[in-house]
């Protein structure tokens, strides 16, 4: 039985943390609140509830998780859609590859759907997929398990023949503790990621190593 190959999108398939970075920083200084680049890093690959719960916490934000979720929501998704976006090198080819041999691909990301459907389609991405889960679908965000599970669920699979793509900690440590096989790509946009408990870690994604754990001949 061929794995069923989950991806996460964001520095995965879109090197998107630079361009995240860059609007927060502007956002964080706007609202007033003081946010360390040491910080920034704990806040790759995790949900923008526990983001903003802190953020509002550490600075006493008059506006509610809720408000502050929502002003950043409509102001990423501006910045997505005002951008020419490029899927990270290597990934249409290794996805070509996955397609060809049967593969079941799914994608389960931190991010609202609506960032993730322009994402795929500004990307030409779309096709690729058999399933997307967004964070928004499920009680849990990373580094919890809930959505590596809710897929494999989705699938009939058990989740140690599940591959799980990964770029931060917090991804890494969902894979992990949903018991599923993790291949993390270090990329240096994402910032000083710690991914020692994956399995693989690799950094291009024509890595032998990499299509040799995903069964590609």
């Amino acid at each position: 039985m061929k794995p069923l190959v989950i991806f996460d999108l964001d520095g995965v398939l879109l090197d998107s943390e630079p361009i995240y970075m860059e609007m927060n920083r502007k956002f964080f200084k706007e609202l007033g609140a003081k946010v360390t680049p040491e910080e920034e890093q704990t806040f790759v690959g995790i949900s923008a509830t526990k983001m903003w719960e802190y953020i509002k916490q550490k600075n006493g934000l008059r506006n509610s998780v809720e408000e502050l979720k929502a002003m950043e929501r409509d102001l990423k998704f501006k910045t997505l859609d005002e951008k020419k976006l490029v899927p990270t090198q290597g990934v249409e080819d290794l996805l070509n590859r996955l397609k060809s041999e049967n593969a079941t691909l799914a994608i389960a990301s931190s991010s609202i759907k609506n960032n993730i459907d322009l994402i795929l389609q500004k990307l030409n991405l779309v096709s690729f997929f058999d399933l997307v889960v967004s964070g928004e679908e499920v009680p849990k965000g990373k580094p919890e398990p809930d959505i590596f599970l809710k897929v494999s669920n989705h699938f009939s699979r058990q989740p140690q023949d599940c591959v799980v793509i990964e770029d931060s900690t917090n991804g890494v440590l969902a894979a992990k503790a949903a018991g599923m096989v993790c291949l993390a790509y270090y990329n240096p946009h994402s910032g000083k990621q710690d991914l020692s408990k994956a399995d693989l870690i690799f950094d291009c994604f024509d890595d032998p190593k990499l299509a040799q754990r995903l069964g590609l001949r």
